[in-house]
């Protein structure tokens, strides 16, 4: 090559690609102490004492992905709150008996819908796994008999993540974007990282935005730059809430 060619960087030799994670099962779940009592109602529904109920989670921790995994289990109906607040009263009829998901919940525009729904589950021996990152109690309705019947559904409550979590869904985060970590970058992060769903899926995003900047491989040393980056001024000691 001539000196005055035009050099390139080298490719990075430890950037592995991979493929996103293949759809969320109930089965594939991790458990952890996080998530265990979760995932034991959910697996359940014909034990429910309620026909609803709800699920709440803190941010960016999967609560779609545990929906659709939900219905794909159960052979349920999968609606966002968009979708179902467009639902009409004889779209509505057809649910009765069946499993359904509302995805975030508390965002449904027309909660006279919701409230025939959960009307309706009841009479006809089905179920309605609601999620939200809020609890019902919190939702804002006019309707004082809604109001009544939120504020006795049974919730089960997803924590943040403890370490063993924040491990694998770092892992997941990484593979998002294309990414594979070495086992020594996740060994250095994990104690590192806040234990919050929205921490690590922030900081994944942020290492893949730094690799195609930079052209460099995830390391040690890059993942202590995307913490400084993100405000983490002492990246050795995890952050404190």
């Amino acid at each position: 090559m001539s000196k005055g060619g035009t050099h390139k960087a080298p490719t990075p030799s430890q950037l592995s690609l991979g493929f996103p994670e293949r759809q969320l099962t109930l089965d594939s779940l991790l458990v952890t102490a996080a998530n265990e009592t979760a995932v034991s109602i959910l697996r359940g529904p014909e034990s429910w004492p309620f026909p609803v109920v709800c699920v709440t989670a803190p941010a960016r921790a999967g609560l779609t992905a545990l929906g659709r995994a939900w219905c794909q289990k159960f052979e349920g109906r999968f609606y966002s709150a968009q979708e179902f607040s467009r639902m009409r009263e004889k779209e509505l009829s057809t649910l009765a008996g069946t499993y359904v998901v509302i995805d975030d919940a508390d965002q449904v525009k027309k909660m006279d819908r919701l409230l025939t729904l959960i009307n309706m589950i009841s009479a006809n021996a089905g179920r309605v796994l609601l999620t939200s990152r809020r609890s019902p109690g919190q939702w804002q309705t006019s309707s004082a008999d809604l109001k009544s019947r939120l504020n006795a559904l049974p919730v089960i409550e997803i924590d943040d993540p403890d370490e063993p979590m924040l491990k694998v869904r770092l892992e997941m985060a990484a593979r998002k974007h294309f990414l594979k970590l070495d086992p020594e970058v996740v060994k250095y992060l994990v104690p590192r990282l806040d234990l919050s769903y929205e921490a690590i899926e922030t900081f994944a995003e942020k290492l893949s935005e730094r690799i195609t900047l930079t052209g460099r491989a995830p390391s040690v040393p890059l993942a202590r730059e995307v913490l400084e980056e993100l405000g983490w001024s002492d990246p050795d000691q995890r952050p404190l809430l």
